[in-house]
């Protein structure tokens, strides 16, 4: 691949006042290596050369956060040499990775500020995680112009690209969820096919089956599939779990190729129950759960043939969550019936 996966377009070159070591160094790599190749180059000089300009520092821990070197990142965050703000910040991005924000940590999060454009710019992008993680998914909705005014301001070189990658998966998030599928899939399908982390690269394939649900299932389950295979090859235990109770099971549901699929988990394998015409089965599944989600109401209201139920699912997908694309999912059951 060419240098020119990491290099600015010609408009924000124009921004760009400083260019830390690890940019360099990448930039004269890609001219003779495959991006992973160096990449681990990059990520070997990181532990041997310790930052010390602020533009550095910020290279060093946004490299090391968007390649999944989440040990590298945590040791760089306890020394006393990195800047304050950026411990903040990345501290909790790095607590992130194992525990999605709570309400409370969103209300914290929006009462930080940051001067300095990069951190700026990273602030905003994990303020729209925290409504993501809450399942807000509008919440990108006011950041929209100023994310984008944000990222002109950056004037870093690597970690803009970083921040270029972050921008076109939130915004894969934001169309896909305000159900604009093929939008969506444009911002997904512009870092696909680059060199991404293998924990990146299956989350994207596993958004992407979701995003395709309503295109047919082999669009939806070849996604699956691929993620799958992914998180097998590096072990992702967690998410082939996901993927293989949760994910494929939906889609076999929802499309109605159940044969040979089973799953541990109880509301989808009601769901699966459903998709074989096994109603009674589903009821007395969904009815033990003491509240019910979108998801589980419409199911049940599919089962009980219960419209009313099936109405107030799709309302709760769009006022509880935003989430515009799986509130076609009731309105898609209620033509069965």
């Amino acid at each position: 691949m060419g240098n020119h996966i990491i290099e600015p377009s010609p408009i924000h070159q124009l921004h760009m006042k400083h260019t830390s070591s690890i940019y360099d160094l990448y930039l004269t790599l890609l001219d003779d290596h495959p991006q992973e190749k160096a990449t681990q180059i990059v990520k070997e000089y990181c532990l041997s050369n310790f930052p010390h300009t602020m533009e550095d520092q910020l290279a060093y821990l946004e490299f090391f956060y968007m390649n999944d070197y989440f040990t590298d990142l945590e040791y760089f965050l306890q020394s006393y040499q990195v800047d304050d703000q950026a411990k903040v910040l990345y501290g909790i991005l790095y607590r992130r990775v194992h525990k999605k924000f709570t309400s409370e940590d969103l209300e914290w999060v929006e009462t930080l500020h940051f001067e300095h454009p990069s951190l700026h710019c990273l602030h905003i992008f994990t303020k729209i995680y925290g409504y993501y993680d809450l399942m807000k998914f509008t919440g990108m909705d006011k950041f929209m112009d100023v994310i984008y005014q944000a990222l002109l301001r950056v004037e870093e070189p690597l970690f803009h690209y970083y921040m270029k990658l972050r921008y076109n998966e939130v915004l894969f998030n934001h169309y896909w969820k305000t159900d604009y599928p093929l939008l969506a899939k444009k911002h997904a399908y512009k870092i696909i096919n680059i060199e991404l982390s293998p924990r990146r690269k299956c989350q994207i394939h596993h958004n992407l089956a979701l995003c395709s649900l309503y295109d047919g299932y082999n669009a939806a389950i070849d996604h699956a599939n691929i993620a799958l295979n992914i998180a097998r090859l590096h072990g992702f235990e967690g998410v082939i779990s996901g993927i293989t109770n949760h994910t494929i099971p939906f889609i076999a549901a929802f499309h109605q190729k159940t044969d040979g699929i089973d799953t541990p988990d109880p509301v989808e394998k009601a769901h699966l129950f459903l998709a074989r015409g096994e109603y009674p089965e589903a009821i007395a599944i969904l009815e033990k759960l003491e509240s019910l989600t979108p998801f589980q109401e419409c199911y049940l209201g599919f089962a009980r043939r219960d419209r009313a139920m099936m109405n107030n699912s799709y309302h709760r997908f769009i006022s509880e969550n935003g989430d515009y694309f799986f509130a076609r999912l009731p309105k898609t059951y209620l033509e069965r019936f």
